[in-house]
C-alpha cells in the first residue's frame, strides 16, 4: 500500500548540491544517507562554488552516471537538472561558447523633448538589477570578465508624439525610418531624429535593442538558441545516463529560465525592466510599443495586451517548446519552473528577483504550464504563501493534479543577504511549511537541498558552500529525525492525491490585467486576500485562467466565481461566459476595479455596466475596496453546500476531497494553542476511520450520527476518511435572498448583508419585521431537528417559523434548535423581528453626538441547518 510506503513520487525530493566532484565512494555513502532519511528522488545541482570549467566534462559526467547506478540499484528516482547553478539555458556558458549571435538580446526604450534642430535619446548607464544582487561571484559567472559590454545596437522603433497626453493613436507617429544611432558602444547609445521628420510633435522615444556582449546568459526567445542548449547541454547527459535516461532518470527540471533584468539611466513610464528582444516580438504597427513606455489614449490596454500575449508566446514557444519536444523523444517528462511574481507571498505582484515579471515570459503561467508534464512551482521561507496553490491550479487547469514545490530560504534580516540563509532552521518550521503546502495543493515537496560538503570558515556569500542558501538539511544536526518528516509528508501526500478536489470556488487569475497595467495595480492585493482568506478558511478553491472561463461551461461543482481586480479581459466573451455562469445559478463575487477594457477594443465603459448589473444582482456581490473576512464568509457560506463542512476555532489548515466512496479530510492545527475542529458528514450515520501519517497504518473505523468532534494540539496532523451513510444529511441553506422588512406602516425589499439604517432607514428605531420564505423538499421537512442561527444582528430578536416560535435572544448567540412539526413541505414563512436601539430616533434631529447611525436589523444572512447530536 503506498500510503504505509509512499513512492517516489510523493515522498521528498532534493536538489543534491554538487560543489565539487564527489568520489564513487562519497556517492555511495550520500546515496545511502539520503534513501535513509526518507528522500524518494534527487536532481544533482551544481553551484557556484563548482569550478564551471568542469561542468558537463568527462569527469562530471562519469560521476553523474555513477549516480545513476547507484540510485538505480537502492530504488530511487532521478531527476535531470539541467544546469550549471541556475537560470537555465546557458549551460555553464556553452550555449554561447562559439556562437555570439545566441547571446542576450534586450529592448529598452527612452523619451526625450524636441530641443532645436532634432530630438536626441540616450540609453545608458545600465546595470543588471538581478545579478547585482548576487555580488562579484554571480557577475563573474553571468558575465565574462564579470562586466556589461554591449554591441550590434539596432533602432527598433522611433516614434514622435505630444509630449503631455497622448490622446488617440493617431497622435502617434512612426519615424523609424528618420532616426539615426549617432553614438553606439560598449555601454549604450544615442538615437537622434531631426526637427521636420517629427511632424510637428514635442517629444520622440525611441526604442533601441543590443546584444550583451559579455553575457554568458542566452537569447529565450530564439529556437536556435535553445537547440543549441539542448546539444551542448542535454544531449552530452543523455549520452552519459544511457539506459537510465527514461527509467532511473525519469524527468529533466529548468530552473527560472530567463535574460537578466536590465534597468538603465532614463528609464521612465510603464515597463520596469528591459525586455528580451528578438524581431519576431515587434508587431507590425510599431506605435504598439509606445504603450510600453506611456499611456496612448483609449487603446492603451488593448496596446499592451496585443504585445505581451504576442512576447509570452514567442518565449514560451521558442524555449520550452523546443524543451518539451526533446523531452517527448527521449521518453522524460518536462518539469520546472519559470521566474514568478508570487514566491514568498499571496501576492502574484509581490515580486523578490524583478520590478516588472512581465518582461519574463509575460506573467503567462497558464499558459507556459500547458508544455509541462510535471508542474512546479518556487516557495521561499516558512510562512504561508500562494506558490502551491497556483502550481495546483495551472496543473488541473491542463489535466493533471499536485505540483512540485521547490522550497528554500532566505536571510531577509537588514544587513545581511539572502544567500546567507537559514541555518537556524528547525526540523519543525520545515515540517509545517511541508504540511501547509500539501493542503494547499503540493504533491512532492523538493528541498533545498541536501549538500555534498558544508564549506568552510571563511565570511563569503554563494562562493563559499556554507553561505550558499544554507541549511544544507544533511549538515543539521537535527538531520537524524528527517526520515520521520519525510514519512509524514510523502503519506500525506499519498492520502491527499486519492481524493479528487469538490471544485467549489474558482478565483480568474487576471492575466490581461496583468498585461495591461502591471505589476502597481491593485489586483495584485485583492487576489492576495480572496486566496489567503479562502486557504485559511479552509474553502475548496483554485486559479482560473481567463481561457479555461471561456472554453465554459465551468465543471459542475462550481458554485462561485470570483474577479479580483479584474480591469482587463479579452473581449465582451469573456463576461458572456460570466453571465452564463451566474445563469446557471452560481454566485459572482468581486472587489476592486472592475472590467473597464479588452484587448480587443480597449476602454469600452459598457463592460463595467454590464458587470455592476450582473454584481448586483440576487447571487453577486461587490466591494470597491478589499473586503472584510465576515462579508466575505457570509457570501460564501452558500458554496460548501452539500459538502462535508469543516468549522474551527483557531488556525487550523484543512482540506477535503472525494473517493470512491466519501470524503477525505487533513485538518493542521497551525496554532500555538489546543483547538477544537467539528467535522459535519454529508450522511449519517458516518463511518469514519482515521490514517495514521505518522506510521503508515489506519485504525479501526467507527460511527458517528452527528458532527466528528476533535481536539488538536498545537502542531497535530489528523486525517481521517468519511464514508456517509445512508441518511442525507440535508445542506445548510443561506437565507440571503426574497426579504422583506416591515417598518411602521413601511414594507420594502430588503438586503440582509447590511442593517436597515444603510437601506433608506437611517432615523428608525423599533422593532422591524422581516419575511421572507424557504422551499423544502420532502426529505429536508422530514429532518428530525433544524437549528436556526442569526450569525450578526442589532440588538435583539425573535424568530417564528410557520407561526411556531422558534427563539427569543435579548443577547447573542441567536441560535436556536427545534423539533419536528415546525417545517414542512413546499414553503415555510420565516418571520424575524428585531429590536434595534434608540439612537437612530433619539439623535435624528441634527444632534452632534452621534457619528454614523447605530447599525440595526439583520447585518448577515440567516442560515438554516440540520441540527446533528
Amino acid at each position: 500500500m503506498s500510503f504505509t510506503r509512499p513512492d517516489v513520487w510523493h515522498a521528498p525530493a532534493t536538489y543534491w548540491f554538487w560543489q565539487r566532484i564527489p568520489t564513487r565512494e562519497e556517492i555511495r555513502e550520500q546515496l545511502d544517507s539520503l534513501a535513509a532519511a526518507g528522500f524518494g528522488s534527487f536532481q544533482i545541482q551544481t553551484r557556484l562554488s563548482f569550478p564551471r570549467a568542469d561542468y558537463l566534462g568527462g569527469e562530471y559526467l562519469a560521476a553523474c552516471r555513477a549516480a545513476a547506478d547507484e540510485a538505480a540499484a537502492r530504488g530511487l528516482m532521478m531527476g535531470l537538472y539541467d544546469e550549471y547553478n541556475w537560470l537555465s539555458g546557458h549551460a555553464g556558458g556553452r550555449t554561447v561558447a562559439g556562437r555570439d549571435e545566441l547571446r542576450e538580446r534586450h529592448m529598452f526604450f527612452t523619451t526625450a523633448r524636441l530641443g532645436g534642430a532634432f530630438a536626441e535619446c540616450a540609453v545608458d548607464g545600465i546595470r543588471a538589477t538581478d545579478v547585482d544582487h548576487l555580488l562579484e561571484p554571480g557577475r563573474n559567472w553571468v558575465f565574462e570578465g564579470g562586466a556589461l559590454r554591449w554591441d550590434e545596437w539596432e533602432v527598433v522603433a522611433a516614434l514622435a508624439h505630444p509630449e503631455g497626453t497622448v490622446d488617440d493613436a493617431e497622435s502617434v507617429v512612426d519615424v523609424t525610418a528618420d532616426a539615426v544611432l549617432v553614438q553606439a558602444g560598449g555601454s549604450g547609445c544615442r538615437v537622434r531624429v531631426a526637427a521636420e521628420a517629427l511632424r510637428g510633435r514635442s517629444a520622440l522615444t525611441v526604442f533601441v535593442a543590443a546584444r550583451c556582449a559579455s553575457s554568458r546568459m542566452i537569447n529565450y526567445l530564439l529556437p536556435e538558441a535553445a537547440e543549441r542548449f539542448l546539444e551542448v547541454g542535454y544531449e552530452p547527459y543523455a549520452a552519459a545516463l544511457g539506459d537510465h535516461l527514461g527509467s532511473t532518470v525519469r524527468y529533466v527540471f529548468f530552473d527560472q529560465p530567463h535574460g537578466c533584468f536590465f534597468d538603465w539611466r532614463g528609464r521612465t513610464g510603464h515597463v520596469g525592466s528591459s525586455l528580451m528582444y528578438a524581431p519576431a516580438i515587434v508587431p507590425a504597427d510599431r506605435r504598439v510599443l509606445l504603450a510600453l513606455a506611456r499611456d496612448v489614449g483609449p487603446r492603451t490596454a488593448a496596446w499592451r495586451c496585443d504585445f505581451f500575449e504576442r512576447y509570452a508566446s514567442v518565449g514560451i514557444d521558442a524555449f520550452l517548446g523546443t524543451l518539451s519536444a526533446w523531452c517527448r523523444a527521449h521518453g522524460v517528462a518536462l518539469s520546472g519552473h519559470e521566474v514568478l511574481g508570487y514566491v514568498s507571498s499571496w501576492d502574484p505582484t509581490s515580486t523578490i528577483i524583478t520590478d516588472d515579471p512581465r518582461t519574463n515570459f509575460g506573467t503567462d503561467y497558464f499558459g507556459l504550464d500547458r508544455l509541462r508534464d510535471l508542474t512546479a512551482v518556487d516557495a521561499r521561507n516558512e510562512h504561508p504563501q500562494i506558490s502551491a496553490k497556483f502550481g495546483d491550479s495551472m496543473a488541473r487547469s491542463h489535466g493533471r493534479s499536485g505540483c512540485l514545490v521547490e522550497q528554500y530560504f532566505a536571510r531577509t534580516g537588514q544587513g545581511s543577504h539572502f544567500a546567507a540563509g537559514r541555518w537556524e532552521l528547525t526540523l519543525g518550521q520545515l515540517r509545517e511549511q511541508t504540511v501547509r503546502h500539501h493542503l494547499l495543493g503540493m504533491r512532492q515537496l523538493l528541498t533545498h537541498a541536501f549538500w555534498l560538503t558544508d564549506g568552510d570558515d571563511r565570511d563569503e556569500v554563494l562562493a563559499n558552500p556554507r553561505f550558499d542558501f544554507p541549511p544544507g538539511v544533511n549538515f543539521e544536526p537535527w538531520f537524524g529525525h528527517h526520515r520521520a518528516f519525510a514519512d509524514e509528508s510523502g503519506r500525506l501526500s499519498e492520502f491527499l492525491d486519492g481524493a479528487r478536489p469538490l471544485d467549489e470556488i474558482a478565483v480568474l487569475y487576471p492575466l490581461r490585467t496583468s498585461w495591461a497595467c502591471g505589476p502597481g495595480h491593485p489586483y495584485g492585493k485583492h487576489l492576495a486576500f480572496w486566496a489567503e482568506h479562502l486557504a485559511r478558511g479552509g474553502y475548496d478553491f483554485r486559479l482560473l485562467d481567463e481561457r479555461e472561463l471561456r472554453a465554459g461551461p465551468l465543471p459542475q461543482g462550481f458554485t462561485t466565481l470570483i474577479l479580483p481586480g479584474v480591469s482587463v479581459v479579452a473581449d465582451a466573451a469573456t463576461l458572456d461566459a460570466v453571465e452564463e455562469f451566474a445563469a446557471r445559478g452560481g454566485s459572482v463575487l468581486a472587489s476592486g476595479p472592475l472590467p473597464s477594457a479588452t484587448q480587443r477594443s480597449g476602454l469600452d465603459a459598457r463592460l463595467t455596466a454590464r458587470t455592476r448589473a450582473l454584481l448586483g444582482g440576487e447571487h453577486g456581490a461587490y466591494w470597491e475596496g478589499v473586503p472584510s473576512d465576515e462579508d466575505v464568509d457570509a457570501r460564501l457560506c452558500a458554496a460548501l453546500a452539500g459538502h462535508t463542512r469543516v468549522e474551527t476555532d483557531g488556525m487550523v489548515w484543512s482540506r477535503r476531497g472525494l473517493d470512491a466512496t466519501g470524503t477525505r479530510v487533513a485538518l493542521f492545527n497551525d496554532d500555538p494553542g489546543r483547538r477544537t475542529v467539528s467535522v459535519r458528514p454529508t450522511g449519517l450515520p458516518a463511518l469514519v476511520t482515521r490514517w495514521n501519517t505518522a506510521d503508515g497504518t489506519t485504525g479501526e473505523p467507527f460511527e458517528v450520527s452527528g458532527d466528528l468532534r476533535l481536539t488538536l494540539d498545537p502542531g497535530e496532523l489528523v486525517c481521517v476518511h468519511l464514508d456517509p451513510g445512508p441518511r442525507a444529511v440535508p445542506a445548510t441553506r443561506v437565507l440571503d435572498a426574497g426579504w422583506t422588512l416591515a417598518v411602521d406602516d413601511r414594507v420594502r425589499p430588503v438586503d440582509v448583508y447590511r442593517g436597515w439604517e444603510r437601506q433608506g432607514e437611517e432615523t428608525f428605531s423599533g422593532v422591524g419585521e422581516y419575511r421572507t420564505q424557504v422551499a423544502l423538499t420532502a426529505a429536508e421537512a422530514a429532518w428530525p431537528r433544524w437549528e436556526l442561527l442569526l450569525p450578526e444582528v442589532a440588538a435583539s430578536a425573535e424568530a417564528e417559523i410557520n407561526g411556531h416560535r422558534v427563539g427569543r435572544w435579548g443577547w447573542g448567540p441567536f441560535r436556536a434548535a427545534f423539533g419536528p412539526g415546525v417545517l414542512r413541505e413546499g414553503p415555510n414563512l420565516l418571520r424575524i423581528r428585531v429590536a434595534s436601539t434608540a439612537a437612530n430616533s433619539h439623535y435624528a434631529h441634527g444632534s452632534q453626538r452621534q457619528g454614523p447611525p447605530d447599525p440595526s436589523g439583520l447585518l448577515r444572512p440567516p442560515r438554516l441547518r440540520p441540527h446533528l447530536p
